[in-house]
C-alpha cells in the first residue's frame, strides 16, 4: 500500500494506493494542525511538495506515524525529457502532472491546475515538457476584490445564472467566473497554438470542475491527476530496483 502526498500552499492531499488503485483519499489544510488519517496499512510513502517547511513536518509525522520514509520527488526522479535550462526552479507538481498526463491520457497536452495558483503546462507531440504560464488563482482575485474594496463582499464561486448580473453579488460572480472562462480559453488557444490544433486539454485542481462547467476546450477534468502522477513514479522506480 502506497501512500502518496500533495503538498500545496493551501491543502495538503493524500491518497492511498493499493496496486495502482486508488483506495482512499485526504484533504487538509497545508497550516501543519491536521492530523493524518488516511485509513488502511502504509508500506512506503511518497511526496510531492511546494512547501519546504510542510515537507520537513509532515515526513516526520508519516515516518513516526507509519513506520516508513517517504520519498520525496525532486526533478531528477521524475523520467520526462524538460526543454529548460534551469529546471530546478519548476514547481515539482508541475512535472508529476505532466507524468500523469504522458501516461494516462498521451501527449502532446495541455495540463491546467486550478490551485492556489493557476498553472498551464505544455507537453509536445514528444512528451518533452516545455514549460508553461502561472496567474493567480480564481480565489485569490475574488479574496483581492474584497479585501481592496470598501463594498465589495466575500462570495461564494460558482456559475452565475446569466452573464449580465442585476446585482452586486450577481455582477461579481460573472466577472470572476466568465472573465476566468474567457482567459482560460484564451491561454489554451495560445497553447493550441505551439503545440498543434490535436492537443488533449487535462484540467486537475479544486475548482477545475467549476471552470470546466463554463467551456468545451477542457477535456478532461481529474481531480486526482497529481496523486495518480506520484503513484506512476514510485512503481516505476520499485519496477527499475527489481
Amino acid at each position: 500500500m502506497l501512500l502518496a502526498v500533495d503538498i500545496g500552499n493551501t491543502n495538503i492531499v493524500l491518497g492511498l494506493f493499493d496496486k495502482n488503485r486508488l483506495t482512499s483519499k485526504q484533504r487538509i489544510l497545508a497550516n501543519g494542525s491536521a492530523r493524518v488519517k488516511v485509513r488502511g496499512r502504509v508500506d512506503a510513502a511518497i511526496i510531492s511538495s511546494v512547501v519546504p517547511r510542510l515537507t520537513r513536518m509532515l515526513s516526520r509525522k508519516i515516518e513516526k506515524k507509519y513506520r516508513v520514509k517517504p520519498v520525496v520527488v525532486k526533478w531528477k526522479n521524475i523520467d520526462l525529457k524538460i526543454a529548460l535550462k534551469n529546471k530546478v526552479q519548476i514547481g515539482v507538481d508541475r512535472l508529476v502532472n505532466a507524468i500523469a498526463v504522458k501516461r494516462i491520457y498521451g501527449a502532446p497536452a495541455v495540463i491546467i491546475d486550478f490551485g492556489t495558483a493557476t498553472t498551464f503546462c505544455a507537453l509536445d507531440k514528444n512528451s518533452r515538457y516545455m514549460g508553461g504560464a502561472i496567474t493567480s488563482g480564481l480565489a485569490i482575485s475574488r479574496d483581492v476584490l474584497h479585501e481592496r474594496t470598501a463594498k465589495l463582499p466575500l462570495i461564494e464561486i460558482r456559475k452565475p445564472k446569466k452573464a449580465i448580473g442585476q446585482d452586486t453579488v450577481e455582477a461579481m460572480r460573472s466577472g470572476l467566473f466568465y472573465g476566468y472562462v474567457d482567459m482560460v480559453e484564451g491561454m489554451i488557444k495560445r497553447f493550441k497554438a505551439k503545440l498543434g490544433r490535436n492537443a488533449k486539454v487535462i484540467a486537475t485542481g479544486g475548482l477545475s470542475g467549476i471552470i470546466a462547467s463554463g467551456t468545451r476546450k477542457i477535456d478532461v477534468v481529474d481531480q486526482d491527476l497529481t496523486l495518480k502522477g506520484l503513484n506512476i513514479i514510485y512503481t516505476d522506480k520499485v519496477r527499475v530496483k527489481r
